[in-house]
């Protein structure tokens, strides 16, 4: 463990100092994508650097993830990679990851960058748990809107489990406001059902502190999905939600082939509407290490 973090640790350091830096809106993981952009409240994982990270401690795990996306929304490629730890005897639960963006659209200058954080979660007796996620950003080309390149941010998280099979979350992102449409200062809250061990329904919603830049807009985005695990060796997902950026509506699915070593991901979004004439598909695949633990 100490040498693998270590590793991120020593990666983080040079992608931080060797060029352009980024954080990045459309990429939620490729599981929350398949479910409409949800987990907020049962963020475990991936799932909780980038959505959540008080929920990292609720599943006790070693993994790795390594991940590419799509979005035809600024022609935007994403390379995602992350290391989360969650078997520590003091119940506390880490997290590093990296991402690169790069934009090429038609209209508008490139764009490309790297997003590296880390986040720590720490559960405060049964039912509470709370964590923070620091990342470090800058921005070039289209990303860098009006001249901010990026900087330090921070997101504040809580997760309470009021009763068994259901969870809450909270978390405000990017708290410390970098002025970039690409790191949005947001309030986002969800609720998780989970009435089975192998169903779990989740329904978010994400409020702007700050009106989007390039739209103007400042709203609220909802989103829902669920996921359900067959013989333990599949999960299949849908989802579907609301969002403010553009003002789409839109639908998502997954699919998950799972085994004791790791796992394959897929998943993808489509636009249903669009106010502003231009759907947007997101494609996302993603592998899973599971790391065995002594």
């Amino acid at each position: 463990m100490r040498i693998a973090f270590r590793a991120a640790a020593v990666l983080a350091t040079v992608l931080v100092t060797a060029g352009p830096v980024a954080a990045f809106d459309d990429y939620v993981g490729t599981r929350s994508l398949s479910m409409g952009g949800a987990l907020r409240a049962a963020a475990a994982g991936d799932s909780g650097p980038l959505l959540n990270p008080s929920g990292m401690p609720l599943l006790r795990s070693y993994t790795v993830e390594a991940a590419y996306a799509r979005s035809t929304r600024r022609d935007s490629n994403f390379f995602h990679g992350s290391i989360v730890d969650s078997t520590s005897g003091l119940n506390l639960a880490g997290g590093l990851y990296y991402t690169y963006q790069g934009n090429a659209p038609d209209d508008l200058p490139k764009g490309q960058g790297h997003e590296v954080g880390m986040a720590l979660g720490l559960p405060l007796g049964e039912y509470v748990s709370m964590g923070t996620t620091v990342k470090y950003l800058r921005l070039s080309g289209d990303q860098a809107l009006n001249g901010h390149s990026g900087g330090t941010t921070f997101d504040v998280g809580t997760t309470i489990r009021p009763l068994r099979g259901v969870s809450l979350g909270v978390v405000g992102t990017n708290l410390y406001n970098l002025t970039n449409d690409e790191v949005p200062r947001t309030i986002g809250y969800g609720v998780a059902f989970t009435p089975v061990a192998e169903l779990i329904l989740a329904v978010d919603g994400r409020t702007m502190l700050d009106a989007w830049q390039r739209t103007g807009n400042k709203g609220t985005s909802v989103m829902g999905g669920g996921e359900f695990f067959w013989a333990r060796k599949f999960a299949f997902r849908l989802g579907g939600g609301y969002d403010d950026f553009n003002r789409h509506g839109y639908l998502s699915a997954g699919l998950s082939m799972i085994s004791e070593i790791g796992a394959l991901d897929v998943g993808a979004r489509r636009d249903l509407f669009s106010a502003t004439n231009d759907p947007i598909t997101i494609v996302a695949a993603g592998f899973r290490l599971f790391v065995p633990q002594p």
